[in-house]
């Protein structure tokens, strides 16, 4: 008869077993190298001596071999910022590449290299030492990628905070959310903004599905030390059913380039003009002292103005506007 410590380890022997083999059956087993000081040849940014074999390695970079005939169409990378590491996806590679085919050179501001295999895609992820972005360039069967502060590659750097979210819905009126058009309004804006093409990168405050608070999302924007944060709310009229526009509280740096955008999107939006002020409002901007556009989109407790600004059109037309501001360099 078994005893109870004996009949448990049993029972996680049978767990673990059953796991593997249904992920062997999925295709969903992945393989993980073991650190990055076993799997090649790296510099830390030590100007150390490289080997006469990796001689075509570029200063300054990590090379990640690449199988024959593979190139930038086989390669999409995804910056996860927030967790603090780039996700580099290769396809054509078998599971074996990267047992046989080291990566190496300079891995200053990468702390680590992990490397995996699932359904025909490698996966490399670098967990790097701070918030950074990539640089890549290509060459012959290799992969280069470095990652440096963005300030270092961009002349601006943009956070736009969708106002509320997660179990903070902001204002509800008539069955609408403010969350919900903010959450939308902030996604379209975050796509037409043209980064990297005039000198720009933006990035959103929160991780999507995330639930964070505004101290936390304030940290975010001082520790990224953005030059620019637009906050996107809606406004509220408790004592007025009628009350529609839209208004702008901006830094007192940023007053005239608050006026010039406000007036803009009227205009677009045939929206009326709620004003511009430096007043103090309680919410994200309140944390940080990096230069704020705090937008109010319209006034949520007009109906028609409610309903509008869930409007695709609308939305995109608001967007479009703000858009065109940030791509047109200026500001500050």
């Amino acid at each position: 008869m078994k005893t109870g410590s004996t009949l448990f380890f049993s029972l996680i022997l049978l767990v673990i077993t059953s796991f593997y083999i249904a992920a062997t059956l999925t295709g969903a087993v992945t393989v993980r190298a073991e650190s990055h000081a076993e799997r090649g040849f790296f510099n830390k940014g030590k100007g150390l001596e490289l080997p006469e074999d990796m001689s075509g390695d570029k200063a300054g970079f990590l090379r990640i071999p690449l199988p024959e005939g593979a190139g930038e169409e086989n390669v999409s990378l995804v910056n996860d910022i927030y967790d603090r590491k780039v996700v580099v996806s290769i396809t054509g590679a078998d599971e074996d590449f990267y047992k046989q085919n080291f990566f190496s050179g300079d891995m200053t501001g990468i702390d680590d290299v992990r490397y995996g295999y699932s359904d025909g895609v490698s996966f490399v992820e670098l967990q790097t030492d701070g918030m950074k972005v990539p640089v890549t360039e290509f060459a012959k069967n290799s992969l280069f990628i470095k990652v440096e502060d963005p300030h270092d590659v961009y002349d601006r750097v943009i956070v736009i905070d969708a106002g509320h979210g997660g179990d903070d819905p902001g204002s509800v009126v008539y069955g609408i959310e403010e969350k919900d058009i903010t959450a939308s309004v902030a996604e379209k804006l975050y796509n037409k903004i043209e980064t990297g093409d005039n000198g720009t990168i933006a990035f959103m405050s929160v991780p999507e599905g995330a639930d964070i608070s505004e101290e936390e999302r304030a940290k975010f924007v001082d520790d990224l030390n953005a030059d620019l944060l637009i906050s996107l709310h809606t406004s509220a009229d408790p004592d007025s059913r009628v009350t529609n526009g839209v208004g702008i509280n901006a830094s007192s740096v940023l007053l005239k380039d608050a006026e010039t955008l406000s007036a803009a999107i009227q205009e677009s939006c045939e929206q009326e003009d709620l004003g511009v002020s430096a007043e103090d409002v309680l919410g994200i901007t309140t944390y940080t002292d990096v230069p704020y556009m705090r937008i109010k989109l319209g006034v949520i407790t007009n109906k028609y103005e409610a309903e509008k600004m869930t409007k695709t059109d609308y939305q995109e037309k608001v967007t479009d506007v703000i858009a065109a501001f940030i791509n047109g360099v200026p500001l500050i």
